[in-house]
């Protein structure tokens, strides 16, 4: 995929150029995920008789480094063969549709037009409360959509492609030669494409104050006033800093952990702070009682519970970049140096 970023941009920008390009990294993606599988034993060469994979399992299979080279901990067992290939190649068609629209925008237009509210219907709710065969359905749809903008044929028809056939190949006989060379230990990862997720949060509030209120800093080893969750990776922080601990300072996590974006629940107070570099603005709890209230101060004594819709909304505005155009954010934005001071 980087090949693409180094190539001149009249070359790149010109559909007769471009997509011949996709197809051939769509062909060593293709023999990259035929080969994970293959080399975890995870579907039966039958199932792609008579095309490249026999022969790729020849000429890779008498190699051991293999099975430890191409690894993947998203093989889904219930899926037909075909489709989990397809799967693999989707984080790749995302990006090649991703960099095509960056390379034909004139404008940087948000790739959302419409602002999400609490009580609005996002796809991140939607996706949450479907079962795993409708989002399968979902993905596999989003693969077939890419597909055909590339103008690629069905994976059997491509695997059967004798030109495919020649390329991958030799594409695995040059990996084998120049893996033997290099013998790097590192391990090619097949990934599929996975939504954006916030860290996972405990249903009752009463175990994440138990958990957080007490913890020290580990700077300077005081408990901090106002001890503030990264949702991001599940760190620690605070809105206010000491000069012996300001790496644990929201502001500069933010920059560190989300390249300047931060979402804190702060933990006294059960709401949302944002960060997008300088700028901040609190959001509404995702913690809510029997009776769908907030308690911002935990002054109540109420048992509060997560609202899977409230935090499926917030996972939506951070993975949508709605903290730049959402007016609801932007309407109790301030900007200041010293966290939520």
């Amino acid at each position: 995929m980087s090949v693409l970023f180094c190539l001149p941009l009249r070359f790149i920008s010109s559909n007769e150029f471009f997509v011949p390009l996709v197809h051939l990294f769509y062909t060593v993606c293709v023999t990259q995920a035929l080969i994970t599988c293959n080399a975890g034993q995870y579907f039966d060469d039958s199932c792609f008789s008579d095309c490249v994979l026999n022969d790729i399992c020849k000429s890779m299979g008498k190699f051991e480094f293999v099975r430890k080279y191409f690894v993947s901990n998203y093989i889904d067992f219930s899926c037909n063969s075909e489709d989990m290939i397809r799967r693999f190649t989707f984080p790749y068609l995302r990006r090649c549709a991703l960099f095509w629209k960056l390379l034909k925008s004139s404008t940087l237009a948000p790739l959302y037009d419409s602002s999400h509210s609490w009580e609005g219907t996002t796809p991140f709710t939607n996706y949450g409360s479907l079962d795993s065969s409708e989002c399968l359905k979902l993905e596999l749809n989003g693969v077939r959509e890419l597909e055909d903008m590339f103008q690629i044929h069905s994976l059997d028809s491509v695997l059967k492609d004798k030109l495919v056939h020649r390329l991958a190949l030799k594409w695995c006989e040059h990996f084998c030669e120049d893996f033997r060379v290099r013998n790097c230990g590192l391990a090619l990862f097949s990934l599929p494409a996975v939504p954006f997720k916030l860290i996972q949060l405990p249903r009752l509030y009463q175990d994440i104050l138990q958990r957080y209120v007490k913890v020290k800093c580990s700077y300077c080893k005081s408990v901090p006033k106002e001890p503030a969750l990264c949702l991001l990776c599940g760190s620690l922080c605070s809105p206010g800093w000491k000069s012996c601990c300001r790496s644990s300072r929201c502001l500069n996590h933010a920059a560190v952990c989300g390249a300047g974006i931060g979402v804190f629940l702060l933990v006294r107070r059960t709401t949302i702070l944002l960060h997008r570099s300088l700028r901040q603005a609190f959001w509404p709890s995702p913690y809510l009682d029997a009776f769908g209230e907030e308690d911002n101060d935990v002054s109540r004594g109420r048992p509060l519970y997560l609202s899977e819709e409230r935090y499926a909304s917030l996972t939506y505005l951070v993975a949508s970049h709605g903290l730049d155009r959402t007016s609801e954010v932007l309407r109790q934005t301030t900007i200041g140096l010293n966290g939520s001071d």
